[in-house]
């Protein structure tokens, strides 16, 4: 579990924004085929943490790994288990000072946080000194225990598999830049990251068996409005989780395009898509994107 902690928050974030429609001409998956200069690699769509029956995972994942020379994933979340990362994370979950959740929030802002934790079976007031990030973290990892998430999502399967068969490794950033960019979450819009946040808890249900049934497919056009509206309605987040991270990683993956060895590339799915996707970024740089059957 302390392994999956900085990837349980940003998942409810990213989890559910997907892609427009694919053509229909045979069997597809999230994953895509990048072209440029006689080059190529494979960037694939993640979901950070899936439930049994989510298994096997699409052939084309498959495929593309038994074709690359490399695994390249957004960061090694293995290193969680060391000391020093854990108390690296400690060190920073906690709010400065006399401040309080109950100081930092409006009052409807932490009712509605308030309901939530006992709602999940604890008082709001046991983690009254927690940034709201961290509580929101223990929030997600409840909400995805009850809709029966034991299983690691798609990174930690291939980096298992990588592992095993000692295939080469990289990494987007480092897990440190992920802790720093969970523990800030929020700074100084507390209000509307909680806000965004419970939202996101309450409709998680009623959209995760659609949404992991597209992603299969590679077609998930129904989110393609979600991207959108967090980008409308929430921009400081969606710069925060998506455009920013976006623009650090696109050179380095640009990096890995112009290397000779086959290369496979799996990010959280929601960095894909949208307006300020890697995938439009990608094209709109002049490589050739194709969805990889």
């Amino acid at each position: 579990m302390k392994k999956r902690i900085i990837f349980c928050t940003i998942t409810f974030f990213c989890l559910f924004f997907c892609v427009s429609a694919p053509a229909s001409n045979g069997p597809v998956s999230s994953v895509w085929k990048i072209s440029k200069d006689g080059n190529s690699l494979f960037l694939g769509g993640s979901i950070h943490v899936l439930r049994s029956e989510d298994f096997p995972l699409p052939k084309a994942f498959d495929r593309a790994f038994e074709l690359s020379a490399m695994l390249v994933l957004e960061t090694d979340v293995e290193q969680m288990s060391d000391e020093l990362i854990v108390q690296y994370l400690m060190a920073q979950m906690f709010l400065p000072g006399d401040k309080t959740l109950r100081s930092i929030l409006d009052s409807d802002t932490y009712k509605m946080l308030q309901e939530k934790c006992t709602e999940y079976g604890f008082s709001v007031e046991d983690v009254s000194k927690f940034k709201p990030s961290m509580v929101l973290t223990m929030l997600s990892i409840i909400d995805m225990q009850k809709l029966g998430f034991v299983q690691e999502g798609v990174d930690q399967y291939y980096l298992q598999k990588a592992k095993k068969m000692k295939k080469d490794l990289g990494f987007l950033e480092t897990i440190e830049s992920q802790i720093d960019m969970l523990v800030t979450m929020g700074d100084g819009y507390e209000n509307d990251f909680v806000r965004y946040s419970l939202y996101g808890m309450d409709n998680t249900d009623n959209n995760f068996d659609s949404i992991i049934s597209e992603w299969k497919k590679g077609v998930a056009s129904s989110t393609e409005r979600e991207v959108l509206k967090m980008r409308e309605q929430w921009p400081i987040i969606y710069k925060t989780l998506l455009t920013d991270r976006n623009a650090a990683w696109l050179p380095q993956i640009n990096g890995y395009l112009a290397g000779r060895s086959p290369v496979f590339v799996i990010v959280g799915l929601a960095h894909l898509h949208g307006p300020d996707g890697l995938l439009k970024q990608l094209a709109d740089s002049g490589c050739t994107v194709e969805q990889f059957r």
